[in-house]
């Protein structure tokens, strides 16, 4: 476990070097040191005295939740990494986006009906198709849908919804949850936002999703917007052209 920890050491160093400085914060080395420290103790704690089977297993099913969080958050690290890079490229291809959706949809039904929360998705009347980068979008879509279940309670709602407009796709998720502050508004999408990042940390997230967000957005030509209501819900939009040229 010392061994693992210093090697994390060693890599934070790397990526502090490839991160802007000023974005580099310390929420990122906390994120990062916390799940290897976690299982670190949770190790030493464990091997002090000879435990009974079901404690081991409980330190072990323990340890692994934290090392799936660990996964989860260097895979984002990653994302973002090669996202800024000048050389990465889309695999476009012609997606029916209004199709998309009811799959994202489908995907987190059970998850939605677990928490109470009713999922929905609208398009319009004419197929929205569009030359994107399918699994990116997939991506994209799925973080926005999967945060706003996250914090949306019993009883509310999530919705999905697609449509073009002068030569723009929209895709909204909208929820009923508990909303962002306003002072948090203008920094939602950076990485690690000291709002988004605890409300993350209470729903096993990274605090990396909505960075991913308009990463991918960009990556498309387009951009995306937010606005919320502290205890009346959010609303995510995705702007893409509707036609690729290139």
């Amino acid at each position: 476990m010392a061994s693992l920890a210093g090697t994390f050491n060693q890599m934070l160093d790397r990526l502090e070097e490839s991160f802007d400085r000023s974005r580099f914060s310390a929420d990122i080395a906390h994120d990062l040191r916390t799940p290897v420290n976690n299982i670190r103790g949770e190790a030493e704690v464990v091997l002090v005295r000879p435990r009974t089977a079901g404690e081991y297993r409980d330190v072990i099913e323990s340890c692994l939740e934290e090392a799936v969080r660990l996964s989860n958050l260097i895979g984002d690290l990653l994302f973002l990494a090669r996202a800024d890079s000048p050389l990465t490229s889309l695999r476009r291809e012609w997606v029916n986006v209004g199709e998309l959706l009811g799959e994202v949809r489908e995907y987190y039904e059970a998850s939605a009906a677990d928490g109470g929360v009713r999922l929905t998705a609208t398009v319009a009347d004419e197929p929205v198709i569009a030359e994107l980068d399918r699994s990116l979008l997939q991506r994209a879509v799925g973080n926005l849908v999967s945060n706003a279940l996250a914090h949306t309670p019993c009883g509310g709602a999530v919705v999905l919804e697609t449509n073009v407009d002068c030569a723009m796709i929209r895709i909204k998720v909208s929820d009923t949850g508990v909303g962002i502050p306003s002072d948090a508004l203008p920094k939602a999408f950076d990485r690690f936002p000291r709002v988004a990042s605890s409300r993350s940390q209470g729903s096993g997230g990274t605090g990396l999703g909505l960075a991913i967000v308009k990463s991918i957005a960009l990556l498309h030509g387009g951009n995306v917007e937010i606005a919320s209501e502290p205890g009346q819900g959010t609303q995510v939009t995705f702007h893409m052209p509707s036609s690729f040229e290139g």
